[in-house]
């Protein structure tokens, strides 16, 4: 599992504290996704080909692996919704192997 790391410094961020900067309400930094360090106070940013890396592989993974539940006789409305939790577990997976921080070039 990769562990986000500060470029400036190498401070290493605990995933909880990350994700709940970077996505959270609290959200700090400039960029979309993104938040400042705090032993440096650098301005970090996910980069916007991480960002669809991670969606893109949630999607295709997620998609493909409902699709083997079509063998099975279930409900539309209990297919989609395994799609979606399947989507959403992926895309979860995504961000713990292909997350990486950068600097925000100002």
């Amino acid at each position: 599992m990769n562990n986000p790391t500060c470029p400036q410094c190498d401070h290493k961020f605990s995933w909880v504290e990350s994700l709940k900067n970077i996505m959270g309400s609290s959200r700090q930094g400039t960029a979309m996704w993104g938040l400042i360090c705090p032993s440096c106070q650098a301005d970090l940013k996910v980069p916007n080909t991480r960002v669809l890396l991670i969606v893109s592989s949630a999607i295709f993974f997620g998609s493909q692996s409902s699709t083997l539940m079509v063998l099975s006789e279930v409900p539309l409305w209990q297919f989609y919704l395994v799609k979606v939790f399947l989507i959403l577990g992926f895309y979860s997976i995504a961000i713990f192997i292909f997350l990486r921080l950068e600097l925000v070039q100002k």
